[in-house]
């Protein structure tokens, strides 16, 4: 029986770690096992974990920003509860949480790994940012038992950044738990084709740009889902296009399935990525997918097959492809057919789950002998 401890960072915002660590513990839990979350902040996510039956240990000094004293604070705090607990591994995620996680779980003897759900030092985020981060992982590394990354692009970003060798970095491509699909049925009398996002309005997620390749495509409904600091730019842009007839903004949801089962395109077009899961649940519903060459995000779609991959910027090239995809209901139902496949072939839960299952094994056969 195994006994984690999952570390997170920040409990404002749902994003991927959360969904996988929330998805791991309960299949930890499902499968005789014993898991905690340590999660800063006070945030929605504590009661969203909490109401789905997971341990949860709020640690209150742990935020994103980088602030000495509060780092401190959350350390203390983050080594008295490993310490409670006592398990068997530590598996970090997030940067801040990867960082002061994994310093703790080496003082207690308890081995640790950390899941880069994209690295905090990518390409697109600020430089004096990608410094600070890939200065603070140097120094962890040595204490680093394993490094997950979801991506194969962030797995050769690890290795050419530290000089590091395969044994010590895997990739162990998201997944997500499959579900029941319902047919695409909104508005198919309109004859308006329904695209999609799902992302947070920040820096990360270029609406913008989507929003620029659609401005003169006629017969398409969009839709948004997320919230953000950003939301209200984006809104005005609407405004500005004469597409406010034409938009959908959901805020947050805890589940899209609804919407996504409503819609004909999924796109994606970001500024960087790890490997978004949005896309599998996307592809998960049969959709064809559009996404940014950027980060591990191309590693989901098989381009002209299951959808396009369009290079960072070029907004003409997307242009082409969204009126591709909405002139060609035949081409769209084929992609979409062929997404959900490699999703089902590739993209599961339980492939993922097992796969990490695999890694704490060998994480805590090596260590039995070191700890001692």
């Amino acid at each position: 029986m195994y006994r984690i401890a999952f570390l997170v960072t920040r409990s404002d915002t749902i994003g991927g770690s959360h969904i996988h660590v929330r998805d791991m513990a309960k299949s930890l839990y499902k499968n005789g096992h014993q898991a905690v979350v340590l999660i800063g902040g006070d945030g929605p996510i504590i009661e969203h974990f909490r109401n789905a039956g997971i341990v949860t240990e709020v640690i209150p000094n742990l935020c994103r920003d980088i602030e000495p004293l509060n780092d401190v604070r959350a350390y203390i705090n983050i080594k008295d509860v490993l310490e409670r607990y006592r398990p068997n591994l530590v598996s970090t995620h997030s940067s801040k949480a990867g960082f002061l996680g994994r310093i703790a779980a080496r003082r207690l003897n308890i081995p640790a790994l950390f899941t880069a759900h994209g690295w905090s030092f990518t390409s697109g985020k600020r430089i004096h940012h990608r410094i600070i981060y890939k200065t603070l992982e140097r120094l962890v590394l040595p204490i680093t038992d394993k490094i997950i990354t979801v991506s194969n692009y962030d797995k050769n970003l690890a290795l050419t950044s530290f000089g590091l060798s395969d044994k010590k970095v895997i990739t162990i491509h998201n997944g997500i738990v499959d579900s029941d699909r319902t047919k695409n049925r909104v508005q198919q009398d309109s004859g308006l084709v329904h695209i999609i996002k799902v992302a947070r309005f920040d820096s990360q997620k270029n609406h913008l740009e989507l929003l620029d390749a659609v401005k003169n495509i006629k017969g398409i409904h969009l839709h948004f889902v997320g919230d953000g600091p950003l939301m209200n730019i984006v809104k005005k842009r609407v405004t500005d296009f004469n597409l406010t007839d034409y938009t959908t903004f959901w805020g947050r949801l805890e589940n899209v399935s609804e919407v996504l089962s409503a819609s004909q395109i999924f796109i994606l077009i970001s500024n960087w990525e790890g490997f978004p899961r949005s896309t599998l649940e996307a592809m998960r519903h049969s959709l064809p997918v559009i996404v940014s060459d950027v980060g591990g995000a191309a590693e989901a779609v098989d381009h002209n097959v299951t959808g396009y991959v369009v290079k960072k910027g070029d907004v003409q090239s997307l242009k082409n492809h969204i009126i591709e995809l909405v002139q060609n209901p035949e081409k769209r139902i084929d992609m979409g057919m062929m997404a959900r496949e490699k999703y089902v072939e590739q993209f599961t839960f339980d492939r993922m789950y097992d796969d990490t299952l695999a890694v704490y094994d060998e994480v805590l056969e090596k260590s039995r002998g070191e700890f001692k």
